[in-house]
Parts: C-alpha cells; sequence; structure tokens
C-alpha cells in the first residue's frame, strides 16, 4: 500500500513538470459574458484640463441614476472598473449619468456634468472623458459602443482612440507597427475612437509607435506591446500634447476592453 502511495505521488509530480514545461503562453484567454440583462459600463478619465473645464477638483465619482458604479475617486489616468476586461453592470434603456464632486460638507453633493444616454441590455459601452466632457455630442464626450466580436485563438481585436483634442491645430496621426512594418490605423482625427479591427496573433511583442499622419514624425510609443489571443484592445493616445514628462505628457497606452 505503502509503495502504491509512493508511486501515485512521483507520478502526479511528472505529470505536473510535463504540463508546465508545455505551457508556452501564459496570457489570460477571454472570459465568458453573462449579460443577465444588463448593459456594461467603462469609465476612464483622459481630460487633462479638467479642472480648467468644470472649475472643480479633478476628483470624482460617476452614478448612473442613483447609484454610484465606481469605487475611490477616478482623477487623471483611472479607469473604472480597475479590473483590466470588466465592466461595470448598468440597467438597460435611457439613463442618467452623473460627474459628482464633494461639497463642503455633503459627499457627491455637487454635479458638474450631466448625460443621458441610452444603453442596451448585453452591449458594452465605453465614457471616455476628455476636455470637451461637457460638450453635448457623444463623439465630442466621448461615448462609444465597444462593438468588439470575441475571435479565435489565432486573432485579437484592437482599436485607436486619438484623444488629445488640443493636438497641435488637430493634426491627424498614423499608428505604426514595427513588426508588420505597416500602419495599423491611419489619418485618424482628434477625438475619434476607430472601429476594431481583427490582427493575427503572434507570442512576439511589437513596438507601437504614433506619428503625424502621412510622415515619420514619433509622438508617443509603446516600446514592448504583448497583445493576447481572444483580446480586444484600445489604444489611448492621450495626454498634454506639447510634452511627454509628467503624469499627464502625452502617450501611448493599451486599455483592455475585454
Amino acid at each position: 500500500m505503502k509503495k502504491n502511495i509512493v508511486l501515485t505521488i512521483l507520478t502526479l509530480a511528472a505529470m505536473t513538470t510535463w504540463l508546465l514545461s508545455c505551457k508556452t503562453d501564459l496570457e489570460l484567454k477571454a472570459p465568458v459574458s453573462l449579460t443577465g440583462g444588463y448593459a456594461y459600463l467603462k469609465v476612464a478619465d483622459y481630460a487633462t484640463s479638467f479642472r480648467q473645464v468644470v472649475n472643480k477638483s479633478d476628483s470624482f465619482n460617476v452614478y448612473v441614476g442613483n447609484s454610484k458604479i465606481n469605487g475611490s475617486f477616478l482623477t487623471y489616468g483611472s479607469i473604472y472598473p480597475t479590473v483590466t476586461n470588466m465592466y461595470s453592470a448598468v440597467p438597460p434603456g435611457p439613463q442618467t449619468i452623473r460627474i459628482t464632486v464633494n461639497g463642503v460638507t455633503t459627499p457627491d453633493s455637487v454635479t458638474i456634468a450631466t448625460f443621458t444616454k441610452t444603453f442596451t441590455a448585453g452591449n458594452y459601452y465605453s465614457l471616455l472623458l476628455t476636455d470637451s466632457l461637457l460638450n453635448s455630442n457623444d463623439a465630442k464626450q466621448i461615448f462609444v459602443q465597444d462593438n468588439f466580436t470575441p475571435v479565435d485563438t489565432s486573432h485579437y481585436s484592437i482599436r485607436f482612440a486619438h484623444l488629445i483634442m488640443n493636438d497641435s491645430a488637430g493634426k491627424n496621426v498614423d499608428v505604426y507597427s514595427t513588426r508588420q512594418a505597416a500602419n495599423l490605423f491611419s489619418n485618424v482625427s482628434p477625438g475619434t475612437v476607430t472601429p476594431f479591427t481583427v490582427q493575427n496573433y503572434t507570442q512576439l511583442s511589437d513596438t507601437l509607435i504614433v506619428r503625424r499622419a502621412g510622415g515619420s514624425l514619433e509622438l508617443a510609443r509603446i516600446n514592448t506591446a504583448v497583445l493576447a489571443r481572444q483580446r480586444a484592445y484600445t489604444l489611448v493616445y492621450r495626454g498634454v500634447p506639447n510634452t511627454t514628462t509628467g503624469t499627464k505628457g502625452r502617450s501611448l497606452i493599451i486599455q483592455t476592453n475585454y
């Protein structure tokens, strides 16, 4: 009996070692979506001049109807939910979104912006706050539906958001992939969020560069972009246009949608 137990333990250890040695990629696979009759919302703050635009502190909460959907205060660069591929569940139909800050004595007593949006059950949305957050146009605020489609294990989805609204007289940009030696996105204007495109998956990392449209003038880059299969991503070009330093300097980041 004792001999059988020892053999069993040794066999399990050998199998575990074999399985680990055969695992060549460690990225998480795309999660299963369960709608449950809800729509889903992700909120991010990319408004570099939030204080100047609304004349209030850049520390705020987000309400959908009467329910606060974030945890701690959001500030520049914050994304909620903080788990990269998660969304907040919100009721479908017309909903009022409020951006609030604390009053003198009462939390969330000051509403600085109100939006009315219509959500469809099972759909995913992003509210990407920019310096145009008080503009009544969805495309300027920016409120977009995240129309990604789950793909097979040989692909991933990606889109590009040009969120530097005051970018040097509104010049357009390209996003260049050094691995593909080609533009992923071309001639994108400020305030534009492109549709998702499907790309071939590879374990190799990529260097992604934002350039002035039609040229080679580099504005921002990600040196080691590792994009997992079956995922959906948004490349976000954000920040103050005339500098690359500081927390609000212009930069390119990857936001995971799925």
